[in-house]
């Protein structure tokens, strides 16, 4: 639980600087595109830093290697997409853009994940 929930603190505490900076300074230095770059990484970052909060909890009740799978997506994906994000609106490296695609990707694939486990899950209680 504790790598989940610094990931969770990882992820909170970057989403919420970015997102602040985007609503209170970066429109002075960044156009209009990459502003909105900005928003969507800090969005898509904190929504994955809770959802990791609710693996982390999940995973103190009832361990599984299939919900280590949803954090790692969760938490690799958060990083990669919104990090591009980042950097290809601060620094302008255009070569980080394969990272958004594979971000997302690998938050879809933590979601579909979780979706297995529920259904896995729910089957075994009807038993």
């Amino acid at each position: 639980m504790s790598r989940w929930l610094i990931g969770v603190g990882v992820n909170g505490a970057i989403g919420v600087a970015m997102g602040a900076w985007a609503a209170h300074g970066a429109a002075a230095i960044l156009e209009l595109p990459e502003l909105e770059w900005v928003r969507t990484g800090s969005s898509y970052q904190l929504w994955h830093a809770v959802a990791l909060l609710g693996v982390a909890a999940l995973v103190q009740r009832t361990p599984s290697r299939s919900l280590g799978v949803v954090g790692f997506c969760f938490c690799f994906g958060a990083l990669a997409f919104s990090g591009s994000l980042y950097l290809l609106a601060l620094v302008g490296w255009h070569w980080v853009v394969w990272l958004t695609p594979l971000g997302g990707a690998a938050m879809l694939a933590g979601w579909i994940v979780l979706i297995l486990y529920g259904l896995v899950s729910w089957r075994g209680s009807l038993s």
